[in-house]
């Protein structure tokens, strides 16, 4: 071989690594620009796992439907039961609605006592797991019962377990924790 032929062979190396090198350099300027135009606020949507992170928006649903159920079982009037039991039960799983009405009718054979009442106030509540059609929320609710018999104030923690029904999400059970 000769040296005009290995001259030759580099020369055409070095050709092609400048082709190379200027195509990839094209590429990320092409990525840089395209990600600088794009930008935005949004967190990643995707966790380690892969799962979908769910948006503060879901976040806030899950956190008003937990915190309202808590305000709405507080809320007892003796002189309307059936009125409080629709109230509640319109925020309930079909399968929760069933294990409440039971319960319901017990109190209501017990004798409901006319004139008594009930408020409640959110003190905190936060998310303790959300994925896309299910949530818990742990809700600190204190509440006041007011009755001939005078006033019972109860300071209450509850994990409240909620389903995503036909995109609306419903309480499907709930636990005092202690």
């Amino acid at each position: 071989m000769t040296k005009a032929t290995t001259t030759r062979g580099s020369g055409s190396l070095i050709a092609l690594a400048l082709i190379v090198v200027t195509a990839l350099s094209v590429l990320v300027a092409g990525v840089l620009l395209y990600r600088s135009s794009h930008l935005t606020d949004a967190p990643y949507g995707l966790s380690n796992s892969g799962r979908k992170i769910p948006s503060e928006t879901e976040e806030h649903k899950v956190v008003a439907v937990a915190e309202q159920f808590c305000l709405r079982v507080d809320a007892f009037d003796g002189d309307h039961p059936d009125e409080y039991q629709k109230l509640v039960t319109e925020m309930l799983t079909t399968k929760y609605k069933k294990a409440f009405d039971t319960e319901f009718a017990a109190i209501q054979q017990l004798g409901v006592q006319k004139g008594q009442t009930g408020k409640g106030t959110i003190v905190a509540s936060g998310v303790g797991s959300l994925d896309a059609d299910s949530a818990t929320v742990l809700v600190v609710h204190d509440n006041t019962i007011t009755s001939s018999a005078g006033t019972t104030e109860r300071h209450s923690r509850w994990t409240v377990d909620l389903n995503k029904v036909d995109g609306k999400w419903l309480v499907d059970d709930f636990t005092p924790v202690s």
